[in-house]
């Protein structure tokens, strides 16, 4: 009988765990990084620490450290997926320098 009840409960345990996996963010991933090359272009930061950068432009877009590595892992698996996603990025920072938003 503890042996049904303990497979029971491994396999309970087992699928509520799936739910806590990090899934890639791409959008929000390229708005990160944008936030970070621009936070990095900033006047006032020429000596600021990178990593305090990289983790301002997290907060800002409310995404953890695992879900920024994780879709840089997805994006480094998909080269196509990655090369669409950055000419968005590129056209919209592109855009965003004629108008004088970013130096």
């Amino acid at each position: 009988m503890k042996f049904p009840l303990l497979c029971a409960l491994l396999l309970v345990l087992a699928c509520s765990k799936g739910d806590e996996t990090v899934r890639p963010d791409v959008a929000r991933f390229f708005q990160v990084y944008q936030t970070f090359v621009e936070l990095n272009q900033a006047d006032g930061n020429l000596f600021m620490d990178k990593s305090a950068l990289m983790d301002s432009a997290l907060t800002l877009h409310e995404m953890s450290p695992a879900q920024f590595d994780t879709t840089l892992a997805y994006l480094e698996r998909h080269p196509e997926i990655f090369l669409q996603a950055f000419e968005q990025f590129d056209d919209s920072l592109q855009a965003k320098l004629k108008i004088g938003l970013v130096d």
